[in-house]
């Protein structure tokens, strides 16, 4: 059992090593400034800081180490001190900084917002939890100046193991969803620094066993409170929560139509399958246990499109089907120039567009028809918006 962990927690170190080259390489030069900093800021309270307030505010993130690029930063900062105190880092009181949602996976474009969990302990005083979210906020209206929309969410160690009765507020969707937003942390984070996830390495038919398993692991040493954060495992999931994920997709179509009509179908799929729905974050994991290299089936966008697609064929609903593959190419291709054998920084994410487009048969006409959508006349809009009202 040990080895096995040891083996997955190497694979998974070099797994997230690769999907943050993939990231950074897509965002603009303010989106990687942004990104590379974020966990900086919050390892260290210094004036200088951007985020910077008065008070006693959490600070220090497990485990983390400045790259050279974060080095840099921090040097620069302590010379400009010029006789402030020098940078101190906290007691590590925040465990981990994830990014969940587009980053890193095929459906993250130049303009993508960045969308990250701060997790922290249950225990810490609410006073010193509330200093902390203001700092996150005054964080995001930093970002907000470069032109990067950063949503930073303060996440508690034991949210999921509680009664869902808070929201989390802004771009999340609260109490709409609760063990399905785990279900969507899982399949799509991307650990920026902190605590590896122990969700991730666990065996994947643990079921309802999988507290049990993690806490004697806890008890016996194999697993380290100071390397592995465990945010829960999943019991069955409330018939309510797929009523209230399909209201927050209604809401989020009004600025990512594309991405909602997948989502929404998604949880139609879910709700199919219900009571013992197939969750893709037991898809994502049983791909990773199996991997030797980072491919396709670690993305979680191709995981959506693959297990809407099979529910739909399953139904016998090829217009919709059509629907959902135009709104994936729609959201994907955004930024990209397919017919370009050059793009170094977007290639394996053309080569994955141009491999699923083959597969569906679509004519030059029809995708050129999508490509040129920024062209397209008053009727065409207004046809192509009452479809995805429709759906």
């Amino acid at each position: 059992m040990h080895a096995n962990f040891h083996r997955l927690a190497e694979r998974c170190d070099q797994f997230n090593q690769q999907k943050q080259a993939r990231a950074l390489a897509v965002m603009s030069r303010y989106g990687q400034q942004v990104f590379q900093l974020l966990p900086v800021l919050l390892h260290y309270h210094h004036p200088l800081l951007p985020g910077y307030l008065p008070g006693d505010v959490p600070a220090g993130v497990c485990h983390f180490q400045p790259n050279s690029r974060q080095q840099q930063f921090i040097d620069e900062l302590c010379q400009a001190a010029n006789g402030h105190q020098g940078l101190e880092q906290g007691q590590n009181e925040i465990f981990g900084i994830y990014s969940m949602g587009s980053t890193s996976s095929i459906g993250q474009c130049r303009h993508s917002d960045l969308d990250v969990w701060v997790c922290y302990s249950h225990r810490m005083a609410p006073e010193r939890v509330a200093w902390l979210q203001q700092k996150c906020l005054l964080i995001s209206q930093w970002a907000e100046q470069r032109q990067v929309e950063l949503n930073l969410f303060l996440i508690p160690d034991n949210k999921f193991r509680t009664d869902n009765q808070q929201w989390v507020e802004g771009e999340s969707c609260g109490s709409a969803q609760h063990l399905l937003l785990l279900d969507e942390f899982y399949r799509s984070h991307l650990r920026i620094a902190g605590k590896r996830l122990v969700w991730m390495c666990a065996p994947g038919k643990l079921g309802p066993k999988y507290d049990q398993f993690v806490a004697e692991h806890f008890a016996n040493g194999t697993l380290n409170t100071d390397e592995w954060l465990d945010l829960g495992g999943f019991a069955r999931i409330p018939a309510e929560e797929y009523f209230g994920s399909a209201l927050w997709q209604l809401y989020k179509s009004i600025d990512s139509p594309y991405k909602a009509v997948l989502k929404t179908v998604l949880m139609e799929a879910y709700s199919h399958e219900y009571p013992d729905t197939k969750l893709l974050c037991r898809h994502l994991k049983g791909n990773f246990h199996n991997a030797d290299q980072l491919d396709e089936r670690q993305d979680h966008y191709i995981l959506m499109l693959e297990k809407v697609t099979g529910y739909l064929r399953s139904i016998g609903d090829d217009k919709r089907l059509d629907l959902v593959r135009r709104c994936f190419y729609l959201k994907v291709s955004e930024g990209l120039d397919l017919a370009s054998d050059n793009d170094d920084q977007h290639g394996w994410r053309s080569e994955q567009i141009l491999r699923l487009v083959s597969t569906w048969g679509w004519s030059a006409d029809k995708l050129a028809r999508l490509d040129d959508r920024a062209n397209w006349k008053v009727e065409e809009v207004r046809a192509a918006y009452g479809e995805l009202l429709e759906a």
